[in-house]
Parts: structure tokens; sequence; C-alpha cells
């Protein structure tokens, strides 16, 4: 009798369950993998960028007798006229900053497509020693894909697009601080203008990942320093709990944030943000926020 061979071209229902379930599991493990990756690298590329800049800022200062370039970024000229010292202002001089005001073709403040705001990077003093403008962009940062969002959300001369340029120079360090203009943080107390006048610079922040609501980063980075119920702006969390920060002796690193109201300011895009009573993040903040020495009005 002839035998009949028959040939499996299929597969049978427990074995295709089996399969399912088997890639499944792979799924479950590869996916989170992947994506902690992904913002590995991008957390990489961030910590590159931000150490570039700091860089560029730690040369100019070489090159201006020591003094720091202007951290405001008021106008589309790229300088502003400062009240010199802040705390007991004497002159008014001509100060340059690190970038200008997002503008058009014909130096009109404008923040409508991203050239506008790569116009007001070209502009500010810092553009010589950091000519890439992926420089100035965390590639997490999406905001310039989207309209802005936040409490101060666009509107005039903000735009209606978010900001391209995630970092910020914080106010304390050359800023358009005077006792009547920045006077409700009181950074106008402890703002520095030269090198030799930080403290500790190895501990000391100079730059934030910012994420402004009004649709760029705008004006000075502010931090109240005369209470620990509230920041000042908000500042971007974009690397699982952790932010890139600048400091003074150029190097740059991630630091990791314990308290939920923190990470709650850097999702909302508020400005004043209350800490609800957690101190833990605010009080580290303040201590490597402040350059010099502390005024006794401003221990708390």
């Amino acid at each position: 009798m002839r035998k009949i061979y028959r040939d499996r071209f299929g597969f049978t229902l427990i074995e295709l369950l089996v399969v399912v379930a088997i890639v499944a599991i792979l799924l479950s493990v590869l996916i989170p993998a992947l994506q902690y990756a992904k913002v590995q690298a991008t957390g990489a590329v961030c910590l590159g960028n931000l150490s570039g800049l700091n860089k560029s800022w730690t040369l100019y200062a070489e090159d201006n007798r020591s003094e720091f370039v202007g951290s405001a970024t008021y106008d589309v000229t790229g300088y502003d006229l400062q009240q010199y010292p802040a705390q007991k202002p004497t002159t008014t001089r001509r100060m340059r900053n690190f970038v200008a005001q997002p503008q058009d073709k014909n130096g009109i403040a404008r923040n409508n497509e991203l050239d506008d705001e790569i116009r007001g990077l070209e502009r500010g003093g810092l553009w010589p020693y950091a000519e890439s403008v992926k420089l100035y962009h965390c590639p997490t940062d999406k905001r310039h894909l989207k309209p802005p969002v936040g409490d101060h959300a666009g509107g005039g001369s903000w735009g209606n697009k978010g900001g391209y340029r995630t970092y910020s120079l914080v106010a304390v360090y050359n800023g358009f601080m005077t006792p009547t203009i920045g006077w409700a943080t009181d950074e106008y107390k402890v703002t520095v203008y030269k090198s030799h006048e930080v403290m500790t610079p190895g501990q000391k922040i100079v730059w934030v990942e910012e994420t402004d609501g009004y649709g760029y980063n705008g004006n000075t980075w502010n931090f109240y320093l005369n209470t620990l119920a509230k920041w000042g702006d908000p500042f971007a969390i974009l690397h699982n709990d952790r932010s890139t920060l600048g400091y003074a002796d150029g190097h740059a690193e991630k630091h990791q944030w314990e308290d939920q109201s923190t990470r709650d300011m850097a999702e909302a895009n508020h400005k004043e943000y209350s800490t609800n009573g957690q101190t833990t993040d605010i009080s580290w903040f303040r201590l490597h926020y402040i350059p010099c020495r502390i005024p006794a009005e401003l221990r708390l």
C-alpha cells in the first residue's frame, strides 16, 4: 500500500498562540528598552550641546575682561541699556546680551516661524563663539513644533509658535536687574558681573533648560530668593525626571528632581508655581543658584 505524506504548511491554533505570546513578551521587553535608549541618546546630545554653549559663555568672558555676556533677551539688537551695578546703580551702560529677541527680516520683533528665532540667535553676543543653531536646542524639546502653552501663552511679538532655544542664562549673571526692575525676586542683591565674583563656580548654576509658555524663552530667567513657597520662571524636565544644568566653571551635568510639585511646574509651564510645601528641590536649587556670599536678609 502506498503511504501518503502530507506536508504541513501552516500552524496549529496552539502553535500560533504560542508564537503570538512570545512576540508579545519580546515587545514588552524591547519597547521600554528602546524608549530608554532613545532618552539616553537625546540626553547625551543635550549634555553635549549645553557643554558647548557653556564653553562659549566662558570664552566670551575671557575675551571681555572677565565680564559675562548679558543674560537678558529684551531687544532685537542684542543690546540693552543697563543700570549698573544692580545693587546701587550709579551709571547706565550699553550691555551685550547672549541672544537677541526673535525678529523678521527687517529686524522687527516677531516669533511666527523658526527663522525668526534663529535671527535672534545670530545677533546675540555668544553667536561668534557658538555658530550652530543646534547648540541652543535640546532635541527632546518639541515646543517649536506647536503653539505656545501655559498661563502666559503667545500674543503680540511673542508670536504664535513655541520656542526653539531650550537653554537660558539665569538672571543673576549680568542680568537686566536693578532695585526697581526685578525687585520682587531680590535677585538684584546677588547679581554678579565678572568671573572672580563667583564663589565655588563648579557648584553654581548658570544655565537651565527652560520651557517658557510665552512662546519662546523671553526676558531673563528669574527665581525668587526670598521664599521657598514658589519658584519663579519654569524650567524643563526632559530626561526622565532630570534636567541638564550648566555651571559657572564651564561644565554641564544632569540633576535628578525629587519633588512632585517640581515636575508639575515643568509640565504646566507656569510661572511662580507653588512648591506645595515640598522644599527639597527648591532648597537645593537656591543653594546652587546664588553665586556670591548670601546677604543676611536672604538667609532663610
